[in-house]
């Protein structure tokens, strides 16, 4: 990271602008800090550029392609401004250093490091491709390397950017000796060009150098035309593939996914890379924690209007004070880097020492009560996006129940500025009829914010729909941080961060070696790939297993790991093969922890797994109301209204209700809009019956840690702490 210019922006929006990451003729890469400690990557575009009316439509169009890139290998868009007068994207920042330095000292990566990173580089590529998008400049330094894997950045943009500004004669768009036949012709391009890029890096990670050579830019154009590549020094096991890739014609290359497919055997098992590049890795993560400190978030004057307790339940209050920074990923990150001090050990963690020791209105509008006063009142109306027909009906009808509760309460009050009207939309969990359900909200006009959704494959299949609306989404289910948007509000701790209460135990008890098991899905990477770093950090011995989702023969799973004699087993997928895994490690002889993650906060997991179930610890985001006490008054409102008790979930959609009502009211007018409601949203602080809500103003993100404990007893989760905090 190079210090920042006399030219450069102090802060981009809410960011707050650390150092220069990088330049180029059309704008510069910037490093910046949400105020809830997050970091990410801008790229601010020099307003010359902007100024071009056909750059700037197109640039807003890649960058809602862009956000639907959703890859684990793909580096996700977090923010940004296409209207501004020198427009911006934001990514997360990736703290691991690009192929091309932890290759270009001369170290070379083994074949297997070599095949999982073609597995996984091919892997993001699909995910760009099936958006519609051609990358363009695949190269060693776009390619970021991670502990649990790299990550390909400048996704989406660069054709934006190359459409617009390289149009000159005999312009090549791409770098040089990394560029398809293609490209350096000056022909139309495709995905078949990126796959030759990729071959190309292949040989660059496998070999140190570049299979078209070097030297001047003209020569290294001809031979990737015309010449054949230079594969001697390429190891014999990776040359099938790589020629393909590096076929002149494009039809004669094969796609990302016969890629994937053809090394995917090497992706799980142990770490990918080699220590050398590991180490390198630690330290660039460790330098994060030099960086200056987060600086206090003053609310606006308009959002210091506080607003007392409401409701049957007596729970729902709006703040005055100002957004917290996250807590979370600075004691992490230290964490993740060996410099944490687990001096309060026997605060953060006894609670796990103890676990392992000795329909009236169905509209919701208030008028069915005789409360004539209501009618008279402005209406506004809130959206909820569920399955209320599908697989997880019963939750998104708790929701649907446990918002209509929370209206009903609030339309009670006489002192109510207006009254709410609750209007649901059944996505039935399939994600070809999620945008459906934004545009029935967006042709609301008082309709100013939505809940949702059910399932998070259909929340993430709306965001662009929620986005052209500029309709404010708050969703209590969807913890995956590559969502967040201008219009997203995350109302719970990000996936990764659900582990933090884990590591710290793991780390306090000395457990010294640790099976951590992911299903291959993204979920299961997100919850487990800090934990894995923070592990190695910290010198653990880390056993990282894959046992892939629907995996038949368990049991033979289970024995394998529980031979590796680990202390403690991690599992970071969904309940269903949780169950199974359950019963395959008691029958293994596992005696050892078992702790999962907030797939596992299921009453299906008890069903499957049985009496295997038992003394199982789980994390989850979910605040149980069977089990924690703050949500017992609502969960009795809920038991009188329905004659049912409330699902999971339902106590997230009553807070949701609660938190847009306040922030409405607090802005103190007769006419509230969509567009109102988004910065008061973000900048308000609501203690809820579940937890305290708050956002962090840039990007939605959830701020605090908000993770509940769980052991399960007598077929049950028993609720034993929050945070790691023993009750």
């Amino acid at each position: 990271m190079e210090p920042l210019r006399s030219t450069d922006p102090a802060r981009i929006a809410g960011y707050r602008i650390l150092g220069r990451l990088g330049a180029g003729g059309m704008g510069v890469v910037l490093l910046g800090r949400s105020p809830g400690g997050a970091l990410v990557a801008i790229k601010l575009i020099r307003a010359e550029y902007a100024d071009d009316t056909g750059f700037r439509t197109r640039f807003r169009r890649e960058v809602a392609i862009a956000r639907q890139v959703r890859n684990r290998w793909a580096v996700p868009v977090v923010d940004a401004d296409t209207e501004a007068a020198a427009p911006w994207l934001a990514t997360e920042f990736v703290p691991g250093p690009p192929l091309s330095e932890a290759v270009g000292g001369g170290a070379p990566l083994p074949e297997r490091s070599v095949r999982a990173l073609g597995s996984m580089l091919a892997e993001a590529l699909e995910a760009v491709h099936g958006a519609g998008l051609v990358h363009r400049d695949v190269k060693p330094g776009n390619v970021l390397l991670g502990l649990d894997g790299p990550r390909l950045i400048d996704f989406g943009i660069a054709r934006a950017l190359d459409d617009t500004v390289l149009t000159a004669t005999d312009a090549i768009v791409g770098s040089p000796g990394f560029l398809s036949p293609e490209q350096a012709q000056g022909r139309r391009i495709g995905p078949p060009s990126d796959i030759f890029s990729l071959g190309c890096v292949l040989v660059y990670a496998a070999t140190g150098g570049r299979p078209f050579g070097s030297g001047p830019v003209e020569a290294m154009l001809f031979r990737t035309v015309h010449d054949p590549a230079d594969l001697g020094a390429l190891p014999p096991g990776l040359r099938p593939v790589v020629e393909g890739c590096l076929s002149k014609e494009p039809e004669g290359r094969p796609t990302a996914g016969d890629i994937r497919r053809a090394f995917a055997e090497d992706t799980s098992g142990g770490s990918w890379l080699p220590g050398p590049v590991t180490h390198l890795i630690a330290e660039r993560s460790a330098r994060m924690l030099a960086l200056p400190d987060i600086e206090a978030t003053s609310l606006d004057a308009g959002s210091t209007v506080e607003t007392g307790a409401t409701g049957a339940t007596g729970a729902g209050s709006r703040d005055t004070t100002a957004v917290p920074a996250s807590p979370g990923r600075r004691r992490f990150l230290a964490y993740v880097t060996g410099g944490a001090v687990l001096a309060a050990a026997g605060g953060t963690t006894a609670w796990l020492a103890t676990a392992f020791g000795d329909e009236k209105d169905p509209d919701g509008n208030g008028k069915g009560d005789g409360d004539k006063a209501a009618a008279a009142r402005p209406e506004l109306h809130i959206g909820l996006q569920a399955d209320l027909s599908g697989p997880s009906a019963a939750i998104g009808k708790g929701q649907e129940r446990a918002a209509l509760l929370a209206v009903e309460e609030h339309n009670a009050s006489k002192d109510a500025p207006f009254t709410l009207r609750l209007v649901p939309a059944d996505d039935g969990g399939v994600e070809a009829r999620a945008t459906a359900a934004v545009r029935r909200f967006a042709e609301d006009p008082l309709l100013v914010a939505a809940i949702g959704a059910t399932g998070a494959d259909a929340a993430r299949e709306a965001l662009v729909a929620y986005d052209e609306a500029a309709l404010p989404l708050l969703s209590v289910v969807d913890g995956d941080t590559r969502n967040l948007n201008r219009i997203f509000l995350c109302a719970r701790p990000r996936n990764d961060m659900q582990m933090l209460p884990v590591a710290q135990f793991l780390g306090a008890y000395e457990i010294d070696t640790v099976a951590l098991v992911d299903d291959g899905t993204e979920y299961g990477r997100q919850t487990t790939r800090f934990l894995d770093a923070g592990l190695r950090g910290n010198g653990r011995t880390v056993l990282a297993e894959t046992v892939r989702e629907g995996t038949r023969d368990l049991d033979a799973e289970a024995e394998r790991i529980v031979a590796r004699k680990p202390g403690a087993v991690v599992y970071g997928g969904g309940w269903r093969d949780a169950g199974r895994f359950a019963r395959a490690l008691t029958k293994a002889g596992f005696l050892g922890p078992k702790i999962g993650t907030q797939a596992v906060h299921d009453p299906r997991f008890l069903a499957e797994a049985g009496e295997d179930a038992a003394g199982w610890l789980v994390v989850s985001t979910a605040a149980d109301p069977a089990s924690v006490p703050s949500v017992h008054p609502f969960a009795a409102a809920y038991r009188k209204r329905f004659d049912s008790a409330p699902p999971l979930l339902a106590a997230e959609a009553y807070d949701a209700v609660g938190l847009i009502a306040a922030c409405a009211e607090g802005l103190g007018r007769e006419s509230v809009t969509r567009q109102d409601m988004l910065p008061v949203l973000r900048s308000t602080r609501y203690k809820g019956v579940s937890k305290s809500y708050a956002f962090e103003p840039a990007n939605g993100m959830y701020t605090g840690t908000g993770v509940f404990i769980y052991r399960v007893e007598r077929g049950r989760f028993r609720y034993i702490g929050m945070d790691g905090r023993e009750v």
